[in-house]
């Protein structure tokens, strides 16, 4: 029984790699889908909704407005450099 599992197990990867589709080319850029490709590369008003916020760039400030309106702070910090390199 475990040499059969064992088998199984062994051969599943084998039959998962075998059944995956072929990746889909991106057609290439062009002068005459390039409005198409503008469109799909910018985003859309879900995807910027951020920038409706009011965002505060002191805190205290911040604190007190929210007691006030009664609303949570989001407070976002972070060390080093932002992309990474540090």
């Amino acid at each position: 029984m475990s040499k059969l599992l064992l088998l199984a197990l062994l051969s599943f990867p084998a039959a998962a790699l075998a059944q995956q589709p072929e990746p889909i080319q991106a057609p290439a850029p062009t002068a005459e889908n390039h409005a198409r490709w503008l469109e799909f590369l910018e985003p859309d008003a879900t995807e910027t909704a951020y920038r409706a916020i009011a965002w505060r760039s002191k805190f205290w400030p911040a604190v007190q407005e929210a007691k006030e309106l009664g609303r949570p702070i989001l407070f976002w910090a972070m060390n080093g450099h932002p992309l990474g390199c540090t």
